[in-house]
């Protein structure tokens, strides 16, 4: 007599306990995230990942919304990019699970096709492991505040403030320098420039990038005010904070 052998393995440990349980299976989302739109593939429990959707951003909010309403866990993953964690704020406030991780390489088995459906399946099969217990699947970044953010693009800003004043500086030094004329250190301060011994054509010259080098240096000082007006009220925080725990 013949026998007839069933093979109903799922495809995860998630997948079994939906299968059994009959509950709702999580949700999981992989993003593939690009200036003005979203390529998202979505996998619920153990089963197989639907195919790649596109959304405009407003679009996939709403349909995400939608989805939250069914009752099921979610989680979604996207990669830190230069948007920063906008979206991981709006999905987190929807109660949704959303991971930032660090960009890697997605095709796996170097099949070196690469399309944005492909990546956001890659990341959702990760996010998947992670999900069910394997923390080694993803490297997750640390979702800094609002406050953290403002913080750091006033760092930025004023970085990119002194590079620009350096390199107008180093411009105006090279022009006093290829006349053979000794340099002079900050030519462009206002009681240097008023005293520089240099020829009338070449501190005219001159003339229409000192203003901008002042500008810059008032822009840079207050931005250097700011940051540290806001490293005393952390460090003041941390102190009450202390005070509070010996307390």
């Amino acid at each position: 007599m013949n026998t007839c052998h069933l093979n109903t393995e799922l495809s995860s440990l998630e997948g079994t306990r939906s299968e059994f349980n009959r509950s709702t299976a999580a949700i999981k989302l992989g993003i593939d995230v690009h200036q003005d739109f979203y390529v998202v593939v979505k996998q619920e429990g153990g089963t197989n990942p639907k195919p790649a959707q596109r959304f405009q951003k407003e679009a996939f909010l709403h349909w995400v919304a939608k989805l939250t309403k069914e009752g099921a866990e979610m989680h979604a993953v996207y990669e830190a990019c230069g948007f920063a964690f906008g979206l991981q704020r709006q999905l987190t406030a929807l109660g949704i699970h959303c991971y930032v991780v660090c960009p890697q390489k997605l095709d796996e088995r170097n099949k070196r096709v690469k399309t944005d459906g492909v990546d956001a399946k890659a990341l959702c099969l990760k996010l998947g492991r992670f999900v069910e217990g394997n923390r080694e699947a993803r490297a997750l970044v640390r979702v800094p505040t609002q406050a953290e953010e403002q913080k750091r693009a006033i760092h930025r800003q004023r970085e990119q403030l002194v590079k620009t004043r350096k390199r107008l500086e180093a411009q105006g030094r090279s022009l006093i320098v290829n006349h053979g004329i000794e340099p002079v250190n900050k030519w462009w301060k206002r009681r240097t420039f008023a005293a520089l011994q240099v020829p009338a054509w070449m501190k005219e010259l001159l003339s229409n990038t000192q203003p901008i080098l002042l500008a810059l240096e008032e822009k840079i000082r207050a931005l250097t005010a700011q940051l540290q007006e806001a490293a005393n009220l952390q460090a003041t925080a941390w102190t009450r904070a202390l005070e509070q725990c010996r307390d």
